[in-house]
């Protein structure tokens, strides 16, 4: 749950509006996601819950939760959805010392989305999967808003196939994509995987084809991922103390001598959710197509890629496709107008009945 600053919203992320006919926020989008979920579990004749834990920060935790309770938790039962907040580390100049932002107050920031592991266990979130009985976790970013939330197909791949962790990837865009790919250990087994950044990747490497004419390093990181729970137990004893924090290099809100508040260079530190994957046991990746599954929200519209734009018009294209797979016809084609349908009615283009339907893509459109 980050902050919605560079999107020039003040809110926390998940309440942020793509611009949907709907206007629902990437909350309210997961939300109904599970919603269906549960209902095409419980017409299977299964138990349907699937609750929900939502990481915040303390610059976001009270605002989020106000804006699940102000919406009714978009239909999910109360008692299935939890917040719980990532740590905060103290920020430093460069050269190694503690800054004020106010008097005797000491400048922090969030540990990063790899605070997840201790924060789970510190606010009795993995207590609370443990008295379900729930054996695997989907984790996933709250910016990517094309997430297929609780995936049955991914979960249920983690579990067959018995890893700690498995992680969703796509295809690289191009070599210059600016994505993290998954690697395994040049003499380790391939059952070990981890993260290399993409400024951590030289060009050369960045570019090295296979022999069938792919991208050696191809398997771009999305942050979605499957852990099962004695996973997420083991890691909060065992693997987070081994963890290095990594540096962000900012200007820190301070206070000088006087008390006046200014700005200094300094250093965030922060772990990230994939840090702890060479040292599960066991892991693997599932490739998916980036058109259905990965569209990040992370840019104002004054940016060319990976904003709300961005963002509709590809959750438009798929809902058109599944539209058009349900025997739907549409005309009037023209540039920029929307097709949504509600999670409500679909998880993922299952259960439309079309057949005959015409929609004309000169407006706005949004089944429900």
């Amino acid at each position: 749950g980050g902050q919605g600053t560079r999107l020039g919203s003040s809110a926390p992320k998940g309440c942020f509006d793509i611009g949907l006919p709907s206007h629902k926020s990437l909350f309210q989008l997961f939300a109904e996601r599970i919603l269906r979920l549960q209902t095409l579990a419980a017409a299977g004749k299964a138990e349907g819950i699937v609750p929900l834990y939502v990481m915040t920060s303390p610059q976001t935790h009270k605002e989020t939760v106000a804006f699940f309770t102000s919406h009714k938790n978009f239909g999910l039962a109360p008692e299935n959805v939890m917040f719980f907040q990532q740590g905060s580390l103290p920020c430093l100049t460069n050269a190694g010392e503690l800054i004020l932002d106010a008097k005797g107050n000491i400048a922090t920031s969030p540990d990063g989305n790899g605070g997840i592991y201790e924060a789970l266990e510190r606010e009795g979130c993995l207590a609370d999967m443990e008295r379900r009985g729930v054996t695997h976790v989907h984790t996933f970013s709250v910016d990517n808003c094309l997430v297929k939330v609780a995936d049955p197909a991914f979960v249920g791949f983690a579990m067959a196939t018995g890893v700690e962790i498995s992680n969703k990837v796509i295809p690289k865009a191009s070599p210059k994509e600016a994505v993290g790919v998954l690697a395994t250990p040049r003499d380790g087994p391939s059952t070990r995987l981890f993260v290399v950044e993409y400024s951590e990747l030289p060009p050369e490497t960045a570019h090295s084809m296979t022999p069938d004419g792919v991208l050696a390093f191809n398997a771009a990181n999305i942050c979605n991922h499957v852990f099962s729970v004695a996973f997420l137990r083991r890691a909060v004893v065992e693997c987070v103390p081994q963890l290095f924090h990594h540096v962000a290099r900012k200007q820190i809100p301070c206070i000088d001598a006087t008390g006046a508040p200014g700005a200094v260079a300094g250093i965030k530190l922060e772990l990230f959710i994939f840090d702890v994957l060479p040292l599960a046991l066991s892991a693997n990746a599932l490739e998916v197509d980036r058109a259905n599954e990965f569209s990040p929200l992370k840019n104002a519209l004054s940016a060319p890629t990976d904003n709300a734009l961005t963002s509709r018009t590809m959750i438009s294209a798929l809902h058109r496709k599944w539209a058009a797979a349900a025997g739907a016809q549409f005309v009037h084609e023209t540039q920029g107008s929307l097709f949504e349908i509600s999670p409500l009615l679909s998880y993922a283009g299952e259960g439309l009945r079309l057949e005959g339907a015409v929609y004309s893509c000169a407006v706005n459109t949004h089944l429900s």
